[in-house]
């Protein structure tokens, strides 16, 4: 398993890691804003699942 590869992915597996990047940005952007905090470990959570599966698309063989 190589660390860089170049790969292609499906359209739907670009959105899955565009939507985890969203969730890590405002998880970043709005740290100490109050609807952010009321709901930071289902945002972690989401952003974490989406970015293990971008993971396991990327590396799959």
């Amino acid at each position: 398993m190589t660390f860089l590869k170049t790969s292609v992915w499906n359209w739907w597996d670009v959105v899955v890691l565009k939507w985890c990047c969203l969730f890590f940005g405002m998880l970043v952007g709005a740290f100490f804003h109050e609807f952010v905090m009321e709901y930071f470990w289902i945002i972690l959570l989401a952003a974490f699942i989406l970015a293990i599966k971008s993971s396991f698309v990327y590396w799959k063989d």
